[in-house]
């Protein structure tokens, strides 16, 4: 029997996934939607044995409530948590859910270190958008860089930093990596510690970490003048919170990521900068997902499992 895959958006899946995937005895479907709603999700998911989310939408417990014939979902990306947060509810149907680890990072690490150097050497207030002629900024070698997350892409920064001549580079994690801290010569802190030493402090978590687990009291760690770059899940920071930091200038901040406020788009570029959610997104990054989902659905459409299922307790559902 033919079986059938919901794609999201256009980004990912390429003629040559698509003719992997008749090779395999699956068609696939698409939703050009790159941020479907759920009632779209909920119509687009029905029929469907398998759904690679493509886009950024999220799949929640109504969307896997509809699925009728839904055995497989697999996220392009690395936090699963965050745009599936109906994983649970997934797995209490059998249904597998995997993701990419891995495949992005290079493209988000490289968008991070982007932002680092905008931020630090006054890119906007000193160009065209800002009101300074002229000015000696920082240099980024010079300052004591923190890292807040050490997985993927985490490491991915790091690596950049200190390839780049960066002295200082710490970092917290929930777990720490003493080979890497040798190897690289970076030094692991406590999370407190960390934020009232650092100059400048990048984001580098998954969803769970906790929605909003940059919040008032971390913000209020950081040293005057510093500045926090997000290039992690969107409900990483409190934004009511880190308005209150920017409006003082006391600290800056980049993200990737939309900001619904009206209030934050009165900030000026060199206080505040905001991208719509583009880190993730390069060509090689997209070939790179695409593979690894391709296999992932293939493995479980056809054999029932894949070394990269998040949540292996589907299997006692089914």
């Amino acid at each position: 029997m033919t079986k059938t895959v919901l794609v999201t958006d256009s980004l990912f899946i390429f003629d040559e996934h698509v003719e992997q995937l008749k090779a395999a005895d699956i068609e696939i479907a698409r939703l050009d939607t790159p941020e479907a709603t759920e009632d779209e999700l909920i119509e687009a998911v029905k029929g469907r044995h398998g759904y690679i989310l493509g886009g950024i939408e999220k799949v929640t417990d109504n969307v896997i409530a509809a699925a009728d014939v839904l055995e497989a979902v697999c996220f392009t990306g690395a936090d699963y948590q965050y745009f599936v947060p109906g994983t649970d509810a997934a797995t209490k149907r059998g249904i597998a859910v995997t993701n990419c680890p891995g495949a992005n990072a290079n493209a988000v690490a490289e968008y991070a270190f982007t932002l680092m150097l905008v931020m630090v050497r006054e890119v906007f207030d000193l160009g065209r958008s800002g009101d300074k002629d002229f000015k000696t900024t920082n240099s980024l070698i010079d300052l004591n860089v923190s890292l807040v997350g050490m997985g993927h892409i985490g490491e991915r920064v790091a690596r950049m930093l200190k390839g780049f001549g960066v002295k200082n580079v710490s970092y917290y994690n929930r777990t720490r990596k003493p080979q890497l801290e040798q190897e690289l010569s970076i030094n692991y802190l406590p999370l407190d510690e960390l934020l009232k030493n650092c100059d400048l402090v990048s984001l580098h978590t998954s969803k769970a970490a906790g929605e909003h687990y940059f919040g008032k009291e971390q913000l209020a760690l950081m040293k005057d003048g510093s500045v926090l770059i997000n290039t992690s899940f969107e409900t990483a920071i409190d934004f009511n919170a880190l308005y209150d930091e920017l409006v003082s200038g006391r600290i800056h901040a980049a993200h990737d990521g939309t900001v619904d406020e009206p209030r934050y788009k009165e900030l000026p570029l060199g206080v505040w900068y905001n991208s719509k959610h583009t880190a993730f997104n390069t060509h090689e990054a997209n070939k790179k997902a695409s593979d690894i989902a391709t296999q992932s659905i293939i493995n479980l459409l056809t054999q029932g499992n894949d070394e990269l299922v998040v949540n292996s307790e589907f299997k006692d559902y089914r």
